[in-house]
């Protein structure tokens, strides 16, 4: 039998279930708030709430301090993201890309609809955040609907290699993506 279908199960990690975003923003702003190196999150959706804009700031004060922060957000889950917003991080050194951001609803090519739905964050590559929860607040939601109810991990041990390499690979594939892209000429 083929190795590479069988799973693997590695020991010696320490993982914590955060419930919602009550337990999770907390816990990944501290991790930034700690982080001396480097920072990768890539979520689909990045909302300028209450839970966005105190992870945004954190991301943007880390990068002050030296810490290379790498952020990749979906382009149709972050299309409402205001260009002041992207322009304040980015000056403050935040590198910041988006997955598939033309978004054109008169296409029918199927891939379209290809979107990132990643919710992940790598710290330091000594902690990672896995799960599925948005960068958005729980309590954002229409016409006082209950609360959005998702879970996510905190996982340190001998799982970070493989997910940090997964992380760091889609950044630098998008990264040669965009660089490679032709230039656009005005007519």
């Amino acid at each position: 039998m083929n190795n590479l279908l069988q799973p693997k199960f590695f020991t010696g990690n320490h993982i914590t279930l955060l419930r919602g975003g009550q337990e999770y923003f907390p816990a990944l702003i501290t991790a930034i708030e700690n982080s001396t190196q480097t920072i990768y999150l890539q979520t689909y959706i990045f909302e300028l709430d209450i839970a966005g804009n105190k992870v945004g700031n954190a991301l943007k004060l880390a990068s002050l301090r030296g810490v290379a922060v790498n952020v990749l957000l979906d382009g149709f889950g972050a299309k409402d993201m205001p260009n002041a917003y992207k322009k304040e991080r980015e000056n403050a050194g935040v590198q910041l890309m988006f997955y598939r951001p033309k978004i054109s609803p008169w296409t029918l090519k199927k891939n379209r609809l290809r979107r990132m739905h990643r919710k992940i964050a790598v710290i330091d590559h000594k902690i990672a955040f896995v799960g599925g929860i948005n960068i958005i607040d729980d309590y954002n939601v229409p016409d006082n609907t209950p609360p959005r109810i998702d879970y996510a991990v905190r996982i340190e041990g001998a799982l970070l290699p493989s997910i940090a390499l997964s992380v760091t690979n889609l950044w630098h594939r998008m990264a040669f993506r965009r660089f490679n892209m032709p230039k656009m000429t005005k007519a």
